[in-house]
């Protein structure tokens, strides 16, 4: 995963942006989920793109206190 995006703590990487693992799955007792978007373009509209995926997890998975923010690398 060398010069790859990669989500990981102190027991490693559990995702990148090619692929996940059996430890970031979304099991139905969760309560706490972290939705990550990898942008590699700057003509996106990233506030828009979460926007949309807020409105989605309150229509079609009850979320009722979802939360955003955007992490420049």
């Amino acid at each position: 995963m060398e010069n790859m995006l990669v989500l990981a703590d102190d027991n490693g990487i559990f995702g990148s942006s090619m692929s996940d693992s059996t430890r970031a799955m979304v099991e139905e007792s969760a309560t706490d989920i972290l939705v990550v978007v990898y942008c590699f373009e700057d003509s996106i509209d990233l506030e828009e793109v979460l926007a949309q995926g807020k409105q989605a997890f309150e229509q079609f998975a009850g979320v009722k206190e979802a939360e955003a923010w955007i992490v420049n690398f």
